[in-house]
Parts: structure tokens; C-alpha cells; sequence
């Protein structure tokens, strides 16, 4: 039988928008407080960054941590704060519902002593909020045009109207024309006009935008502040995807067994990751005990006794129902 050369082809299922966005920390305690307390999402998983055994890995997002929900962090104590530089991800880019969420988030970040700046003067452009967190992430709030179901967190002290409904995408240190080869590749589309690649999956989409101004800071490959990778979710095809996209322009890590998901990387220079949907965050506790108890993975387990006491102990600003635990808990309802 004379050979074929059977070249990996592009899943006939699209990847399914955004999966998670991944930053980097120094102050577990800070970072907690900000994205949780702050910014009205859930802590939802106490963990360990899977390439090590001893760094936090903070996760935050909806009731229950959906995909696409998510924003996450690793933890690098030792790291000096950087600035993204030529090809880093510039800035995590979270939905809102309306330009009204906008105004409420000035207001909220002002009361919090966060400085921020309303985007909202060219009427060909959506309006968004930037700001930064504690450690320098540059952040933004953007009254969304995509059709994806909301993911919110029902934060008691945000009305319900103005809460973070998911993840909108990332911009990135590099022009249209610097990400189109790996962007086209994946199947986004390019949008001039809004300055963006856009992915529409079954369920949901993600925009990836281009920050094209001169930097002429170094890419930084991990610095607290500098956001370090999108992650896209591949659903239950990584394998897949992982093929496809190693045929194409950029080379794309094997698939590693990250406990809650499996994921692989791309460097574009800004990392892209590729993530299976499951099994998720319950796969070692129940919903009440998400953002509680340490998780950890079967190869880390018996480091437990020595990670619990030598840990920075991480406090959740937030039960289960989205109530702050500086308020009094709720009553259950009579039967």
C-alpha cells in the first residue's frame, strides 16, 4: 500500500471561544481580595500551578467556574513587576452588558481607590473601562456586542445588571497583520474595523485584539502585572487541535494533564493555550467547597500536611452564595 501523507486537518467542530485568561502574581492575599471581593467573581479553585509543586495557582469566575468564565494566576513570589513589551498580551478584556455597567464601574473602582479611564470618545469603537489591578494587570470593561450567554457571579453587593458577565477576549502588543498567520490558522476571522480576530464557536466566541502601538519594551516571558496567556477551549478534540495547530505556522507543545483540564501551548509570541472543557473543577470537590479547601492533585497529595502550613493562608471574601463574609450570612428559607 504506497503511503499517505496524512497531515493533520482542522477539527470539523470550531474551538469554542474563550476558555480562560492567565496572569501573574506575587500577593496571593492582594489578589484574591481585589478579583473576588472587587471585582464581584468567584474564587473558585485554592490550587497549585500543575509545572511545580509548591506555587498557589488563584482561579475566578462564575458559580461554578464555567469555561469561559475564568480569570486566573500564577504564583511567582521571587519576580520583579514588569510591562508588557512587543508581543505580550497587553490586557485581559472582561463583558459587561451596558454603558451603564461602565459608569457603575468608575464609581466602584473610585470608592476601592483604583484609578481608571473611560474609553468611550470614537462612536466606531465599543466603549470600555481600563484600569489596573494591585499588581499592574492591565484590565478593561467592555460593553460587549457578542451574543454569548452571560456568566456572572451573583455578588450581593453589585447589582445584578452591572456584574462581569465573562470573558470578551485579550489585546495584544502586536499589529493585525503580526497575529493573522496563527489567528487564520485557528479559524478566526479578521475584523479591521473594530481592530480585532474574532472566533464564533457553538456556544460561545472570542475576540482577539490588536494593541498595534510602537513598544519598544522586550517581550517578557513571566513578570507579575503582565498578563501571560489566553487559553481557548478545544472542548473534547485537544488532541485534535493540538495536530492542527502544530502543522501550522508556530510549533504547539504535546498535551499535558493539568487535574481540572488538559492544555498545550503555543507561543505567538503571547502565549496561546489550547484547553479541554473538562473535567472541570468539581472533579475533587463539591460546589460549596470551591475557593475553600486546598485542591491539589494525586502527584502533589502527600505534600499536603507541608504546603497547609507553609502556604500564605488565603482568606475568601466570598461564601458560595455571593454574600461578602464581612456581611451576616443569609437564612436558609422556611419550608
Amino acid at each position: 500500500m504506497p503511503k499517505t501523507d496524512a497531515r493533520p486537518t482542522r477539527p470539523n467542530r470550531p474551538l469554542n471561544g474563550n476558555h480562560h485568561i492567565t496572569g501573574i502574581t506575587a500577593d496571593v492575599t492582594a489578589n484574591v481580595d481585589f478579583w473576588s471581593r472587587i471585582m464581584g467573581l468567584r474564587f473558585v479553585k485554592k490550587t497549585l500551578n500543575f509545572e511545580t509543586t509548591f506555587r498557589y495557582h488563584t482561579y475566578f469566575g462564575n458559580t461554578d467556574g464555567d469555561v469561559g468564565s475564568v480569570v486566573t494566576f500564577l504564583e511567582f513570589k521571587e519576580f520583579p513587576r514588569g510591562l508588557p513589551g512587543k508581543g505580550n498580551h497587553h490586557a485581559a478584556i472582561l463583558r459587561v452588558k451596558s454603558h451603564a455597567a461602565l459608569d457603575y464601574w468608575m464609581d466602584r473602582l473610585t470608592q476601592e481607590q483604583v484609578y481608571s479611564e473611560l474609553i468611550r470618545l470614537d462612536p466606531t469603537q465599543p466603549r470600555r473601562l481600563v484600569f489596573q489591578d494591585p499588581e499592574g494587570h492591565n484590565v478593561e470593561l467592555i460593553a460587549t456586542d457578542a451574543s454569548d450567554p452571560p456568566q456572572a457571579f451573583p455578588a450581593s453587593d453589585i447589582p445584578a445588571d452591572f456584574r462581569v458577565t465573562g470573558i470578551e477576549g485579550i489585546r495584544t502588543n502586536a499589529s493585525l497583520d503580526e497575529i493573522a498567520p496563527y489567528a487564520e490558522h485557528m479559524g478566526f476571522t479578521r475584523n479591521d474595523g473594530l481592530g480585532r480576530y474574532e472566533l464564533q464557536g457553538t456556544t460561545r466566541s472570542s475576540r482577539w485584539y490588536s494593541n498595534p502601538a510602537p513598544n519598544p519594551l522586550p517581550f517578557q516571558e513571566i513578570a507579575v502585572g503582565v498578563w501571560h496567556h489566553l487559553a481557548l477551549d478545544a472542548e473534547e478534540n485537544l488532541q485534535g487541535w493540538r495536530d492542527f495547530s502544530n502543522e501550522g505556522p508556530l510549533r504547539t507543545t504535546p498535551v499535558y494533564d493539568h487535574h481540572v483540564f488538559d492544555s498545550c501551548y503555543t507561543n505567538t509570541p503571547a502565549i496561546i493555550e489550547l484547553t479541554s472543557a473538562g473535567p472541570g473543577f468539581l472533579v475533587d470537590q463539591t460546589k460549596e467547597e470551591l475557593g475553600e479547601r486546598l485542591a491539589l492533585s494525586k502527584r502533589v497529595e502527600p505534600l499536603r500536611a507541608k504546603l497547609e502550613r507553609e502556604l500564605t493562608p488565603i482568606t475568601n471574601p466570598r461564601r458560595a452564595d455571593g454574600t461578602l463574609i464581612s456581611e451576616p450570612a443569609s437564612k436558609p428559607a422556611r419550608a
